[in-house]
């Protein structure tokens, strides 16, 4: 077969730089949308690094997907994005919009069915040091979601703590921090301990030096303290947030089926809990040569069971002579909003 040949050469030409030669082979057709490769020369090996816009990703071809064709559509969604903004990453596989995100400084929740990626991701998440950034889970996007925007009772845990604190399906990057920012009172804890003990030992320091009677000692011991606590806050990465009470962008980089997903938005947010705009919904989708943009939005709007107003579409990259990819942009239309039911204000008078 010239496959073979073809590959022997790529790989005697480029060795050591290139150690594995890979042919994708198939249709992707599993649950994780991982492709099939056949090992055509050189190690049986697909563990490899990849660099993009100042990232690096550590990824497993045969257990992950991963397309380096993306790049630019990776850079262009999250130039959109602001140091500080919350962002819910519902198929974020090893994290190529998760990861730049937290290096820009924003909260991100990211969520993927494929535990592999979940694997993948955390490990790209210490590599580029925003762990503290990226809350990871490993669910079904409509339960991510769900869960994600569920308002704690004040005088209970809410149903995702709980099940962060029994369950080996959500993990999260910070392992001081629950994965939807239900981490106040563990971050005060944190916090507390950390201050108490910074004042028994800054004290302990400070009666041991004035026993010797030097005051210049004692006044550098403070500076010193000072500085390595402004370090342990510094390290201990962004504020806890409350993403059922606001989210800036969500992220559906599932082409294939991100459009099915668009219903779990209907309903989701309690009004009476939401702060400030509603968030951005990036859902990307393939359009083909009979179908219209037209079209692509009736199906989201069905699916959202409200209008769309000001819809964005920007088209990515052709994937197939007749098939293209693109990104459907909008913010969250009103209608999607649950107001207060009757028997939650029953409840709350009685």
């Amino acid at each position: 077969m010239y496959k073979d040949v073809i590959a022997n050469v790529i790989y005697d030409k480029n060795y050591p730089r290139i150690q594995t030669v890979v042919n994708k082979v198939g249709a992707i057709s599993n649950e994780f949308r991982v492709p099939k490769f056949e090992i055509l020369a050189g190690k049986n090996d697909m563990v490899t690094e990849v660099k993009q816009y100042g990232a690096t990703f550590k990824l497993d071809y045969g257990l992950v997907y991963w397309n380096s064709r993306l790049e630019h559509e990776h850079i262009r969604l999250v130039s959109l994005f602001k140091k500080g903004d919350v962002i819910c990453d519902m198929f974020a596989g090893i994290g190529p919009f998760s990861v730049p995100a937290g290096q820009k400084g924003c909260i991100v929740y990211a969520n993927d069915l494929n535990p592999d990626s979940v694997h993948y991701l955390k490990i790209n998440a210490k590599i580029n040091k925003v762990e503290d950034y990226i809350f990871t889970h490993n669910m079904d996007a409509r339960v991510f979601m769900q869960n994600l925007m569920i308002a704690p009772d004040p005088e209970a845990k809410s149903q995702f703590a709980a099940a962060n604190c029994s369950s080996g399906e959500i993990v999260s990057a910070n392992e001081h921090s629950m994965p939807n920012g239900n981490n106040n009172d563990v971050q005060e804890v944190c916090q507390e301990s950390l201050d108490d003990s910074s004042v028994v030992n800054t004290a302990k320091r400070r009666q041991e030096t004035s026993n010797e009677g030097d005051v210049a000692c004692q006044e550098e011991d403070a500076n010193q303290t000072k500085k390595r606590n402004n370090k342990k806050v510094k390290s201990s990465g962004p504020l806890p947030v409350k993403p059922w009470e606001h989210i800036d962008h969500v992220v559906m980089n599932l082409p294939a089926s991100a459009l099915q997903f668009l219903d779990c938005f209907s309903g989701l947010i309690q009004k009476r809990c939401w702060k400030g705009s509603l968030p951005w919904i990036h859902c990307y989708c393939f359009i083909r040569s009979s179908e219209s943009e037209e079209l692509i939005l009736c199906e989201a709007q069905n699916k959202l069971n409200a209008k769309i107003a000001e819809p964005i579409f920007h088209r990515v990259r052709d994937v197939a002579p007749n098939k293209a990819m693109y990104c459907l942009s909008f913010r969250l239309p009103m209608e999607c909003l649950v107001e207060e039911t009757e028997d939650n204000v029953q409840s709350v008078d009685g």
